[in-house]
């Protein structure tokens, strides 16, 4: 991983005090990693006891009770909502991690198409001996030994891709839970219940959410798993493999048979096989432990066939583990810095329902550390469930020389909002601004103007209507070196400003900075479906986009996330100047609606320039809170995409067969990014599904209407008006 990054988090899911002493030695491995974990967490599964021994005994670690479903899948998704690693690594509660545990994942992470990282697992037999119930090989690897939660024959022994991993030594980048959902709760161990496959399923997922991702195994990264003798009884190794079956059926009706069972298919033609010829051999010889292994084999395969078909005749269907951000209903939303925060955060009572979840910014001064989505139980939220810890002094300010940064905002229906803009730029602590608010709906009314100058801004009319025109007047105007485009329904908050030019000051070769852009309000079902759908930025971790960019993403330059909200974006004027500033046939105003900001990234792309995008700037946007307004902006959205990439291809023409390589992996990003939603919120999903189908109709359209778009500049160029 890049030193910039987030040291990794390490999850331990425990719910017995019998493990205790396999749990110290766990944590005292993890203390000793070649490379140390940023933070440790450890959910304890409805035990309160063992909670609050742990808690006294491990002040390092995070100590936390499962908040989910009782079981182990519940409390990995704990985890996952609490975690701040890039990576998040999961061991069991009777694993002890080598040292160089943590190191050889991570170094599985170089490639960038890697989402997940997965190692092996060796048996500690009691007493040191393996059991005759389970046949190994010569090498001691044995064909049932998944039956103990250890690495078996028939699994690689090189680093390679495969399917799954084992969830006793596993790994993933936190865009995986972002792409594929959290771990099913309806599958996974509860208590001593031999149930599994729920890491599985979900590597599973992940691979139908993003083709092209690798799942890694790396045999390097060890631990020790120990195996109790009463796993080692004939009654075990029966309720092992029916469980296994049951839960096989499980994943095969959410997934489909062919990805459930295609490594279980070579697994019983191959290994299997050899195996019970290998055993046989032995009992013809005359060795008693060849009777055994024969028993051994037929019982689990027989018992994870009957498990399985038990499961298949079952009407029970999984409920699909959902990304983090899936509460839906009212969120309140907030900000927090951690050098003055509370245990617990009071949420405001509603006139009308209540929260269900709180969108909590958390900060350490004027620097972001993370975004997160925490439940609202009885009117307060607990912020001690964060676990940042005791904050580090502060760092000194940069000391740099401000440079004059000159603010354009364009309006025009909502300009109130415009003035609200003016007003939070000006609150926003900079010395040196110069604002210009562009009035593209000019109705008259000599309000605006007037309260614009009177807050010391400058007042401008562009009766030509596009927001790409109105900002391309705003920067000819402007006398800044630096043009920072802000739409008329954001807010910069203090310290933006300051982030921003931090960012050009420090690198030359910087071309276009982008900021993290929040909600304002969640209040309404239109603005949270347009920030589950859409939600412009939450990345908490700072990233440099240039042309090295296109090793690590294929949609590159097209992938829109990768740069951050276009609708607050600060440029240098040099750059900005020779790209020519946005195109008038895109944007809101135009018949192309949008596009005009992918647009501008992209030419900056192939123009080998740079962007950086710093969580450290913070605004907030006001989301359409009528759901007809949403539909028309999301099908504006798939207008103003088709109407962009048909441009793009008009200036280059040899363009077009790098996007057309590129839809089919576009399509499986745009569906992966479609979020779940629990089932009782029928009419939630309902709406959601009409919203995608807002956006494809609205790309159908794209083409006719760049094409009016043309026509109207054309018009206007003969008229003088261009």
């Amino acid at each position: 991983m890049s030193p910039t990054e987030p040291a990794p988090t390490v999850v331990l899911c425990a719910y017995t005090e019998r493990r205790w002493d396999d749990l110290v030695a766990g944590l005292s491995s993890l203390r000793a990693q070649t490379v140390r974990p940023g933070e440790i967490i450890l959910v304890v599964d409805h035990n309160p006891e063992l909670e609050r021994r742990a808690a006294a005994e491990f002040p390092d670690v995070l100590v936390v009770p499962n908040a989910g479903r009782r079981g182990l899948s519940g409390a990995r998704n704990t985890a996952i909502e609490l975690a701040k690693g890039e990576v998040v690594a999961f061991l069991d509660d009777d694993a002890v991690p080598e040292p160089d545990w943590l190191e050889q994942l991570l170094a599985g992470y170089r490639d960038p198409r890697v989402l997940a990282v997965g190692g092996s697992a060796r048996p500690v037999w009691p007493d040191g001996e393996r059991s005759p119930l389970l046949p190994a090989r010569g090498d001691g690897t044995g064909e049932l030994d998944w039956v103990v939660g250890c690495t078996y024959t028939g699994q690689p022994t090189a680093e390679t891709p495969v399917r799954n991993l084992m969830g006793c030594n596993m790994s993933f980048r936190r865009e995986a839970f972002q792409l594929a959902g959290l771990f099913t709760e309806d599958l996974g161990r509860v208590g001593r219940t031999p149930l599994g496959c729920e890491e599985t399923e979900l590597c599973i997922r992940l691979h139908q959410a993003s083709p092209g991702s690798v799942v890694l195994f790396r045999p390097e990264a060890v631990v020790r798993h120990r195996v109790t003798p009463d796993r080692l009884t004939w009654g075990y190794l029966r309720r092992r493999g029916w469980g296994e079956g049951v839960s096989k059926a499980l994943v095969s009706r959410s997934v489909g048979a062919d990805a459930a069972l295609a490594t279980e298919r070579d697994y019983l033609s191959r290994v299997i096989p050899a195996a019970l010829l290998r055993e046989l051999g032995r009992l013809l010889r005359g060795r008693g432990s060849g009777a055994l292994g024969v028993l051994a084999l037929c019982l689990v395969v027989g018992s994870t066939a009957a498990g399985y078909a038990r499961g298949k005749l079952s009407r029970r269907r999984l409920k699909l583990g959902a990304p983090p951000k899936l509460v839906h209903g009212p969120i309140h939303v907030a900000t927090v810095d951690i050098n003055r925060m509370p245990a617990q955060l009071p949420v405001p009572a509603r006139a009308v329902g209540h929260y269900r979840a709180a969108q909590v910014l958390v900060r350490d001064g004027d620097r972001t550390l993370d975004v997160v989505l925490l439940p609202v139980r009885r009117g307060v939220v607990r912020l001690d469930l964060l676990g940042f810890g005791t904050p580090a002094a502060p760092a000194p300010k940069p000391d740099f020389e401000r440079p004059l940064i000159s603010v354009v905002i364009p309006t025009a229906h909502r300009k109130q909002q415009a003035v609200a803009s003016v007003r939070a730029a000006l609150a926003a602590g900079y010395p040196r601004l110069e604002i210009l608010v562009v009035d593209n709906l000019p109705d008259g009314e000599p309000w605006l103007r007037e309260e614009v100058e009177a807050l010391g801004a400058r007042y401008l009319v562009e009766p030509r209507k596009g927001v790409s025109v109105a900002r391309n007047t705003g920067a000819r105007e402007s006398t800044g070196e630096f043009i920072a485009f802000v739409d008329e329904n954001i807010r910069v908050e203090p310290g933006w400003f300051d982030a921003v030019a931090e960012e050009f000051v420090a690198d030359p070769q910087v071309g276009c900075v982008t900021s993290m852009v929040l909600p304002a309000s969640l209040e309404t079902d239109a603005e949270v479906l347009f920030e589950r759908l859409k939600g412009y930025s939450q990345h908490v971790r700072r990233q440099r986009l240039d042309r090295e960019t296109v090793r690590e993403d294929p949609l590159y330059p097209l992938s829109l996330a990768r740069y951050g909200p276009g609708s607050c974006t600060t440029w240098r004027r040099s750059t900005f100047e020779s790209l020519g500033g946005y195109d008038p046939l895109l944007g809101a105003g135009t018949p192309a609606m949008a596009g005009e900001d992918l647009d501008l990234f992209v030419r900056l792309a192939r123009a080998d320039g740079t962007v950086v995008y710093t969580p450290h700037a913070v605004a907030r946007h006001t989301h359409r809170a009528d759901w007809l307004e949403l539909r028309e902006q999301m099908r504006g959205y798939g207008v103003g995409l088709t109407a962009m990439l048909l441009l793009s291809v008009l200036r280059r023409p040899i363009g077009v067969f790098s996007i057309l390589r590129r839809i089919p992996r576009g399509a499986a990003r745009l569906a992966a990014r479609t979020p779940e939603l629990p089932l009782s919120d029928r009419a939630a999903r309902s709406r959601l599904r009409q919203l995608r189908r807002d956006e494809r109709s609205g790309m159908l359209s794209g083409p006719v209407a760049l094409a009016k778009a043309w026509r109207r500049y054309r018009f206007g160029a003969r008229s003088g008006h261009r």
